[in-house]
């Protein structure tokens, strides 16, 4: 064997190792870069969870306004209602629930309603830690609420955020009953029965803005 042959052999390896070395890098690249888009989608996904959002094209015609209602309860009944300024009417409203980012705290949670794509209300609701747990604990979770039928100039429940229970022969937080309320379960489910403390987020669907009282 010439030494010219082995010499060309040991370039082609040599090449044939540097392409090799060059597609591998760019595959890298390309899954690094399709990665982004993935984890956008993912954490848009997770944020997702957090809204419910309701048709409510059918009131079109009949109100021109949104009123945002929460009304607070503990064990022995309502003990607080709050009203917001009207948004215009859209074909649909989204209830959002997100951390208060302003405070190094589990005790505040922002609940915010926006009727289709414009600017919408928010308002920041007090926790309660869980009672008899052995540590605080400010654990709650939402539960959409069914409406049978959207009426105008009346409050209509739209969601349920409430708080866990300590059930102490388990020794356990729970917040267990039904994924999804309606208006004529209500008040038989088992939050209302073992939640401590709960909002019910609702609105007036209203033709007459001039009854409203700002939050």
């Amino acid at each position: 064997m010439n030494k010219k042959f082995i010499i060309t052999a040991l370039l082609a390896l040599v090449a044939m190792l540097l392409v090799s070395f060059i597609v591998k890098g760019q595959e890298k690249n390309v899954k690094s870069v399709e990665a982004k888009p993935k984890a956008a989608m993912e954490q848009k996904g997770m944020q997702h969870d957090d809204v419910l959002t309701y048709d409510i094209s059918s009131l079109l015609d009949s109100a021109s306004h949104i009123i945002l209602v929460i009304r607070e309860y503990n064990q022995q009944g309502m003990i607080g209602e709050m009203k917001g300024q009207g948004l215009k009417m859209a074909k649909t409203l989204s209830i959002g629930f997100s951390p208060r980012q302003s405070v190094q705290t589990d005790s505040m949670v922002t609940v915010s309603i926006r009727s289709g794509h414009r600017n919408g209300l928010a308002r920041d609701l007090v926790l309660k830690p869980v009672p008899d747990a052995p540590e605080t604990l400010y654990l709650y979770e939402k539960v959409p609420i069914r409406v049978s039928a959207l009426r105008p100039n009346a409050f209509i429940p739209l969601a349920l955020y409430g708080s866990f229970w300590w059930d102490s022969k388990y020794k356990i937080c729970r917040f267990c009953g039904e994924k999804e309320l309606t208006e004529e379960n209500i008040m038989e489910s088992e939050y209302f029965k073992y939640s401590p403390h709960y909002y019910i987020i609702g609105a007036i669907f209203s033709d007459n803005t001039a009854r409203v009282i700002p939050l």
